[in-house]
């Protein structure tokens, strides 16, 4: 999947993973070392974050139902917790990230293949 800005359809992020179950969003990053650039997950239903058993630290951000960026925290640490940010519905996480995105920016999910 493609993370696209909705305003602009500029292609933010062109690896996007999903993590809809409980058991892909427990699991999230854990123990992954290498990543693509343009990699990211997207934890949808979530709206906190642990990062036990990481290898890297990644950028978080935290959107509402819509797509709208709430909230970014920049290089969590392996073996933090992150708390809920307001009305957060889901958490992109991204390592390695090359690019920032926008707080207040709406975004959303794009398949490639349509």
């Amino acid at each position: 999947m493609h993370l696209i800005d909705f305003q602009t359809n500029e292609v933010l992020l062109d690896r996007v993973a999903i993590a809809a179950t409980p058991w892909q969003r427990f699991c999230g990053l854990m123990l992954r070392r290498n990543f693509e650039p343009g990699f990211a997950l997207w934890l949808d239903p979530c709206r906190s974050i642990h990062t036990m058993w990481m290898r890297v630290p990644i950028d978080v951000y935290f959107l509402d139902d819509e797509g709208t960026i709430l909230e970014h925290r920049s290089d969590v640490a392996p073996w933090s917790i992150v708390l809920p940010a307001g009305r957060a519905r889901s958490v992109l996480e991204i390592p390695n990230a090359a690019k920032r995105l926008t707080v207040g920016s709406c975004v959303r999910l794009s398949d490639p293949k349509q």
